[in-house]
């Protein structure tokens, strides 16, 4: 595999929205597949800026010129179903969609635009997919001077985000809160309201009725979605409108819609059956 260089990605580095972050994250990946190996951490930081590059990329080089702002009117019916039969937000999509470009026999310059960009975001996308057995769990050991320790501070584990926290009068203290996968976070976890996973449960028990609601509420989302009457569209970056089934841009946004719901499914499911094994086995640590 050829060396990966931020030089090899002008359109994707061009893109991001901090270009040293860009840089960073490519390096990153080649140290990983040069090494042979990469910290889950770092391969997920890396993922998530290469991933944005690419949500912005392909909306500058494809669809800003030929699909956004009613232009996708002027194209052929053909390269307008061809574009609506993928989705790209992610770097790993780009493997998908290089497939289908290699197949299709579509011409013309939007099929020229995504084969260009295709191109140059696939040997990213591929180094990234070649890691994924390669991966190491947790952080490399600090090489820096050991931090001053509190005698007095107590630490244990938070039962809403699993992350060893301080205790203050018998519950956790302040602190952010990120469900490893969600992709969102708040300022507080409702950890805080409970005491230390090592001394109850009540945390946990909150954890997954709120995690059940959630399968719920998507289900639910996704059981209605055919009957919807709108949805929002993205015509450029900042810029969303209303529309509904009448809009030839109907028949793709729906099915993406569907498909964020599926894999919000997928992954909630997921998540319900971890920690309901954990409240399973949850006993109080002396």
């Amino acid at each position: 595999m050829t060396t990966l260089h931020p030089d090899h990605f002008p359109s994707l580095r061009a893109a991001a929205r901090r270009p040293d972050q860009f840089d960073k994250a490519v390096y990153a990946i080649a140290d990983g597949v040069a090494s042979g190996s990469i910290r889950n951490i770092v391969l997920k930081d890396a993922k998530d800026t290469l991933s944005r590059a690419v949500d912005a990329g392909w909306e500058k080089a494809v669809e800003d010129p030929f699909f956004f702002a009613g232009r996708y009117q002027q194209q052929p019916e053909a390269v307008y179903t061809f574009y609506s039969s993928f989705t790209v937000m992610y770097l790993h999509d780009m493997l998908a969609v290089s497939k289908k470009l290699a197949k299709t026999k579509l011409e013309g310059a939007a099929i020229d635009a995504m084969r260009t960009f295709a191109a140059e975001a696939l040997p990213l996308a591929e180094a990234v997919a070649s890691l994924k057995d390669k991966v190491i769990k947790g952080r490399a050991p600090s090489t820096g001077p050991a931090k001053p320790v509190n005698p007095n501070k107590i630490v244990k584990t938070c039962p809403c985000c699993f992350r060893q926290i301080a205790v203050t009068d018998g519950t956790m203290a302040h602190h952010g809160y990120q469900r490893p996968g969600h992709g969102w976070q708040t300022a507080s976890c409702p950890g805080i309201r409970f005491k230390p996973l090592e001394v109850s449960d009540e945390g946990l028990v909150w954890l997954v009725g709120a995690t059940e609601k959630r399968l719920s509420d998507l289900s639910r989302d996704l059981g209605a979605a055919d009957t919807c009457t709108t949805l929002p569209y993205r015509v450029a970056s900042r810029q969303i409108v209303q529309i509904d089934p009448t809009d030839a841009r109907w028949p793709r946004t729906l099915s993406i819609y569907k498909a964020n719901l599926e894999s919000d499914i997928r992954f909630v499911e997921t998540d319900l059956s971890h920690l309901r094994k954990r409240l399973e086995e949850w006993r109080p640590q002396p």
